[in-house]
């Protein structure tokens, strides 16, 4: 028997670009799991002594695309719902060339991915940041513009610029990590932060935009159609989450009441008028 923990304050299934493997399906790549923190692995035989118990660096490799996708969704709490191959990502803050004129950016040659959570059902993006930082940034949806106004087809690009962009100078110190290593607490208030608002309609974002050059054309497509629907979706929502311990009750059952009612009454005897009247 094989058991093993998955640590839970950061967890992001990590999956290779299709440059990485040219000749092979990108979807397929879907299949090849690796985690950027390791795993404790314990294998138990059938007489219950363990063989093995250690933390070790693993790969997973699913028989299908979907059963990955189901245990990334596991994993996170969340459901993946879709995945997009991008030349390189960048910022205001992290620009896309450095000043000898080289792409680097946030990221390079790495897979986005779209989810929604489980609790609150909002949607995010996450990117493993390659090129600077080297951890998994996560992007709540609402945090940006639902109108995509800088995109470019040819190029396969596409900016999301920042809501509320900060202005005053008395905010600079409260910058906000972008690696979510707690992404279910979205309801808690951010430090320092006295307003009323919750944290899931908050902005906590200390860049003005998100620059995304995706590999191929049919993916720049997908996010659009994608992006748009999860801002209608968040939108409706209002971000309000479920209650974490709420308890369904079974409906009661329904009676025939106008049945039983019919066959249990006795009939109303009706008094003759004409007699009396006579009377």
């Amino acid at each position: 028997m094989t058991c093993g923990a998955v640590p839970v304050d950061d967890v992001f299934p990590h999956t290779l670009h299709a440059r990485h493997r040219p000749y092979s399906d990108p979807g397929d790549l879907e299949r090849f799991l690796t985690f950027r923190v390791p795993h404790r692995i314990r294998y138990t035989g059938e007489d219950g002594i363990v063989a093995f118990d250690g933390v070790v660096q693993v790969n997973y490799e699913f028989t299908t695309v979907d059963s990955s996708i189901r245990f990334q969704g596991d994993v996170r709490g969340k459901t993946l719902l879709d995945y997009y191959d991008v030349d390189v990502i960048w910022s205001d803050v992290n620009t896309r060339t450095d000043r000898f004129g080289s792409v680097r950016g946030l990221g390079l040659v790495q897979r986005l991915k779209l989810w929604r959570d489980n609790y609150t059902n909002l949607h995010s993006i996450t990117v493993f940041a390659n090129r600077s930082s080297r951890q998994y940034h996560e992007y709540d949806i609402h945090w940006f513009e639902p109108e995509l106004r800088s995109r470019d087809e040819r190029e396969k690009r596409v900016r999301l610029n920042a809501r509320g962009r900060r202005s005053s100078t008395s905010e600079v110190g409260r910058r906000f990590s972008f690696n979510r290593i707690r992404p279910r607490q979205r309801s808690a208030p951010e430090p320092g932060n006295g307003a009323s608002t919750p944290t899931a309609l908050a902005n906590p974002l200390d860049i003005r935009y998100l620059g995304i050059q995706f590999t191929s054309r049919s993916d720049y497509r997908q996010f659009i159609e994608a992006w748009a629907h999860a801002h209608r979706s968040d939108g409706e929502f209002h971000g309000v989450p479920f209650p974490q311990h709420r308890a369904e009750l079974e409906s009661p059952q329904i009676h025939p009441y106008p049945a039983e009612l019919d066959a249990g009454l006795l009939p109303v005897l009706e008094s003759d008028s004409e007699e009396d009247d006579d009377t």
